[in-house]
């Protein structure tokens, strides 16, 4: 196949999801291996990970290490046709959802998603998840579905991640208008003997102890100024 052949049949895909295209979608398209090496050789692409290639004239954005690995849960649908909660698909979670909120500093060497069923993957950089998730846990960043922070914050005390760690994304999580600390206080009370509270299911204890951690209070970040407006 011609080369300006190959990228017309490709666009569709690229112009629609972040400017990559899966080895399977491109196949789909009449677009085989062999050329889309070429196409890379060529210039025309970026192998993002195994399996997944960019238009190099795409907008890199934060998010493009975790959209090529979602992409990569169906790789033969289009992201356009993928729900948030997909039964083939997952949402990125937990220290890469934090990253993508511009939460915290969490270590973030792996991409996590989290799936309703149980997933591998050959790429030793992505690391799943299986839980049942609601649509109200999850917004989207970047066209990616991703865990809001209320539940990210839940799935970081779930895995026990340090309190400071968390205490810092909870801050930033409310001077940023994401969450609210009442609505907080109720959902981590089943935390709370986790992280050495001795009343089971006391939320509001959890978070001041958690801010604690970080020189902060509730009383303290109640008093926080408005966030300013979009």
């Amino acid at each position: 196949m011609r080369t300006g052949d190959a990228l017309r049949l490709l666009s569709a895909f690229t112009s629609a999801q972040w400017g990559m295209v899966t080895s399977r979608q491109a196949k789909g398209a009449g677009v085989d291996g062999v050329t889309l090496h070429r196409l890379e050789k060529a210039g025309h692409l970026d192998r993002v990970r195994h399996g997944v290639y960019a238009a190099t004239i795409a907008v890199v954005t934060e998010a493009r290490e975790e959209q090529a690995a979602w992409l990569m849960l169906d790789p033969a649908e289009p992201a356009w046709k993928r729900a948030s909660l997909d039964p083939n698909g997952g949402v990125i979670s937990h220290e890469s959802a934090a990253r993508l909120h511009g939460l915290g500093e969490l270590v973030d060497d792996r991409i996590v998603l989290t799936t309703p069923r149980r997933r591998t993957s050959r790429d030793h950089d992505v690391r799943f998840r299986i839980a049942g998730l609601l649509e109200d846990d999850v917004t989207t960043i970047d066209g990616l579905p991703v865990t809001t922070a209320l539940r990210t914050i839940l799935d970081l005390l779930d895995q026990h991640t340090d309190g400071s760690h968390v205490a810092a994304i909870i801050q930033e999580a409310v001077e940023a208008g994401f969450v609210r600390l009442d609505v907080l206080a109720e959902r981590i009370g089943p935390y709370a003997l986790r992280y050495g509270v001795r009343r089971h299911g006391d939320g509001e204890a959890l978070l001041d102890r958690l801010l604690a951690e970080i020189g902060g209070s509730i009383a303290r970040l109640a008093q926080r100024p408005a966030p300013p407006p979009p």
